[in-house]
């Protein structure tokens, strides 16, 4: 066995397939054993994890260049994307990857040359194995695109879904941004006020993009510009002009009860602005990098500090909602079970309370609700997190048991607001390009913060 190559690997493959696997599961530290006879039952692979960014920089937004129309340079556009797909199974799964074009509410249009799956597909995806003493997931893939199998033919909204071949299952699920790059934005933040619903400052932001000066662009036809956080691709606000989903701020406007508002000519100058959204905080840090501290284990780490309210201040820069895992070698990049503690102060919240953050691509869900701990008055949450340096805070809301979605999401509850908090607003304007059947194509983007504008 000493002498052949692939003896280790065909070895720890028989032992994830044979063995009594026991596993602690991400809905929050229940236990299951996997069946003594699964060597003969093919089960299909689980995802544990998927990001997605620019080019190879973890730091950026997933925002691909596909033209450039324009004499100055995008402040974001790069040449690739990357997604990240960590997943358990005894083998590489048969993935492939589909691009779909979405509308700028992220609903998949009927585009019939964009979305045709006979080329919009690929299964150029590169598999390596995990550390081999890793208990939460055996490989991760990674696609980097447009390559020699793939090409992004056009500017919008665009899905990458994984499913294996031959299965109709979504497995797997990344949102990018494709750029059309034909004029300039600039975007800014000014100081507002807002009615707080609980204990926190009334500190709120109003954002301003102003896009134009392409003369080749048709005024009617540039409607919409949304606004995220950056690295919170799942939280829109939008200005629009247009009269379908998005139009009166969309579902996260009318949340917060933003005022949208469109003016101007596209030759001259549009204006896109919504109006007294929440600053929030910066964010808290959670740094897993240091294994002494985090290390290997099946018993989950407790955090050394219960988590308390915060009125609007903060002890430590963030990292603008990005997860960093430079530094990391191959053999510590693993998951790690986690315990979040946090202290009500003898406060309970009307609604539950869930952790959102870096760590689960800033999707609060079900799976992310903390328990309330009377005996201790504590709530908790176990869950495996990635090594690397995440950016996260804990909201209050309440799931719709119909449609299994959190609504009135907030964080006033634990985080407060502070002006100073500094978050990156990334403002995308998106153009009914006629040429291609009037769909949506992002034509110009910028971001600032209230510190000023981001440059490239």
């Amino acid at each position: 066995m000493a002498d052949n190559p692939f003896s280790d690997i065909s070895l720890r493959c028989r032992i994830i397939i044979r063995t009594v696997a026991v596993v602690m599961l991400a809905s929050g530290g229940v236990l299951y054993a996997a069946p003594a006879d699964s060597a003969d039952t093919p089960f299909p692979p689980v995802v544990r994890f998927v990001r997605i960014y620019g080019g190879t920089n973890e730091l950026l937004p997933p925002v691909l260049l596909v033209r450039q129309r324009s004499a100055s340079l995008p402040i974001f556009g790069e040449k690739t994307i990357t997604v990240e797909l960590d997943i358990q199974a005894s083998i590489p799964p048969t993935f492939v990857a589909t691009f779909v074009h979405c509308t700028a509410d992220w609903r998949e249009d009927g585009n019939g040359f964009l979305n045709d799956i006979a080329f919009m597909r690929t299964t150029n995806i590169q598999w390596t194995m995990s550390p081999a003493v890793s208990r939460y997931y055996s490989y991760r893939g990674v696609l980097s695109f447009p390559n020699e199998t793939i090409r992004i033919p056009y500017g919008g909204n665009w899905k990458v879904q994984f499913r294996e071949l031959g299965d109709t299952a979504l497995y797997a699920e990344a949102r990018f941004f494709a750029l059309d790059y034909a004029m300039d934005c600039t975007v800014d933040v000014f100081n507002d006020f807002y009615e707080p619903v609980r204990r926190a400052s009334p500190v709120a932001l109003t954002l301003e993009a102003t896009a134009g000066g392409n003369q080749g662009i048709a005024d009617v036809q540039l409607h919409t510009a949304v606004f995220y956080r950056n690295h919170r691709w799942n939280e829109p606000f939008v200005a629009s002009q247009s009269t379908g989903a998005f139009a009166g701020g969309g579902a996260t406007g009318r949340r917060f009860g933003i005022n949208p508002t469109v003016r101007g000519m596209a030759s001259a100058g549009k204006r896109f602005r919504v109006e007294q959204l929440p600053a929030e905080n910066d964010y808290r840090v959670l740094d897993m990098t240091q294994t002494g501290l985090f290390p290997r284990s099946t018993v989950p780490v407790r955090l050394p500090l219960s988590d308390l309210r915060r009125n609007g201040g903060f002890l430590l820069r963030a990292d603008d909602g990005a997860m960093v895992t430079r530094g990391i070698s191959m053999s510590d990049d693993d998951y790690i079970p986690v315990e979040f503690v946090l202290d009500p102060e003898n406060r309970l919240p009307a609604d539950d309370v869930f952790v959102i953050g870096s760590f689960n691509n800033w999707r609060t869900t079900a799976e992310w609700q903390m328990r309330y701990d009377e005996e201790n008055r504590l709530y908790t949450l176990r869950q495996w997190i990635r090594r690397a340096r995440h950016n996260y805070c804990y909201a209050t809301g309440r799931e719709n048991a119909d449609t299994r979605i959190i609504e009135n999401m907030s964080f006033e509850e634990f985080e407060g607001n502070n002006a100073g908090a500094g978050h990156t607003f990334i403002a995308f304007i998106y153009y009914r390009d006629p040429s291609f059947g009037g769909y949506d194509s992002i034509v110009g983007i910028g971001a600032s913060s209230v510190f000023g504008q981001v440059r490239r």
